[in-house]
């Protein structure tokens, strides 16, 4: 196996944490609950403390992985994700609780950003697809440790076993990385921060920044309001609706996987073009479902309608500041987590004030946005 593939492989494994990262709080919040005596409240103020981690993560790891490389970055990321999970497994104060899912969400933002930044760098000529297909290790992380647990919880284990399994399993990829040797650093000297400040001045970071501002909007949309969707509209239950979430992320995972081929054959952009309008066939779709079959089947249309944003659009962030690429990417990923944050907090007033039929509209107006801004992209800067 060549050096590029081991390579590959230590950052899928890294970057199967990170879907374990997005979706902590939602499997571990009975537990929280059972053990803690914590309500609601309190789990929405964690997710939204993970949140900023992840943020922050993702704004700071680009300049420190120009300055020191891969390895330490990625080290340190498995390590505050691994102690995070462990942390809450042990402790008995609950004020620590929120400290600790910012340091997951502190090491998750870190492995994202720089797992990315890995790939793109190591396979220059083909990084779009060698991104989507890194992201399939995402999907196994995000829908595999739900799984486990749920699993694990059906043999009668406790919670506190489970994540202390998890943890354990975790070192593999810690270990992985510690012995195997990656590029080195870019630069001999950190981004000075006036330099760092520039970068977002720079059309194609924005332009880009700001496409993903709404991709990944659209990713957290749709698992968070389908299932309300099938329940109010197509009258389903909840429970059922709730196969939605699981759809999606498998729509996204598959795509992904198909995409890592078809990337190296097809125009990436054009890729994404047609990606948009199969978004907007699949909300078409689901605003004329009577059942829960079309509607499932709509959601998952729009999830592989989704998945080739994020890898495209990184692949070109990474060949236009080659030297740079850990700090552009810090950039944009970083605009494209706010943008999950406001535009998911609008989303939710706007259903609230006109109700959630509304879903389907938004959803496409968002897309109409994106495509005006991919054609910037593609015709005013890349000029492709």
């Amino acid at each position: 196996m060549s050096k590029k593939n081991i390579q590959f492989i230590a950052a899928g494994l890294v970057m199967m944490l990170f879907g374990i990262t997005m979706v902590v709080v939602g499997t571990i919040n009975n537990y929280l609950t059972v053990n803690f005596g914590v309500d609601k409240f309190f789990i929405g103020f964690c997710a939204s403390v993970l949140a900023a981690g992840i943020l922050t993560g993702s704004l700071t790891f680009g300049p420190v992985a120009d300055r020191f490389g891969y390895k330490p970055v990625m080290l340190g990321g498995v390590l505050l994700v691994i102690l995070g999970i462990l942390g809450i497994t042990q402790t008995g104060t609950v004020l620590l609780v929120p400290y600790l899912f910012f340091a997951i969400g502190l090491g998750g933002g870190s492995i994202n950003g720089v797992t990315n930044m890995l790939v793109a760098d190591v396979y220059p000529e083909n990084n779009s697809a060698y991104l989507s297909l890194l992201g399939v290790f995402y999907g196994i992380g995000a829908l595999g440790f739900p799984l486990l647990t749920s699993l694990l919880l059906e043999q009668e284990m406790d919670y506190r076993t489970i994540l202390s399994i998890v943890a354990i399993i975790l070192f593999i990829p810690f270990t992985l990385v510690l012995f195997l040797k990656f590029p080195g650093a870019k630069r001999a000297q950190a981004v000075p921060f006036r330099q760092y400040l520039k970068f977002f001045s720079r059309p194609l970071i924005l332009s880009i920044g700001m496409f993903l501002f709404f991709q990944s909007a659209i990713e957290a949309i749709i698992p968070a309001w389908t299932p309300t969707y099938l329940m109010e509209v197509v009258d389903v239950s909840y429970d059922k609706g709730l196969y939605a979430i699981t759809v999606s992320a498998i729509g996204i995972t598959v795509t992904r996987l198909f995409l890592s081929q078809l990337l190296k054959r097809l125009s990436a952009i054009i890729v994404v073009f047609f990606s948009m309008a199969v978004v907007v066939i699949g909300a078409i779709a689901l605003q004329y479902s009577t059942s829960l079959i079309m509607g499932l089947a709509s959601t998952a249309v729009m999830g592989a309608g989704i998945a080739s944003s994020f890898p495209v659009m990184l692949g070109y962030t990474a060949s236009a500041f080659p030297r740079n690429s850990g700090t552009a990417f810090s950039i944009v990923i970083g605009i494209a987590l706010i943008g999950n944050m406001l535009l998911s907090s609008f989303t939710g007033f706007v259903l609230d004030v006109f109700g959630i039929g509304r879903l389907n509209l938004l959803l496409i107006a968002f897309i109409i946005i994106m495509t005006g801004i991919l054609s910037i992209v593609k015709y005013k800067l890349l000029k492709i």
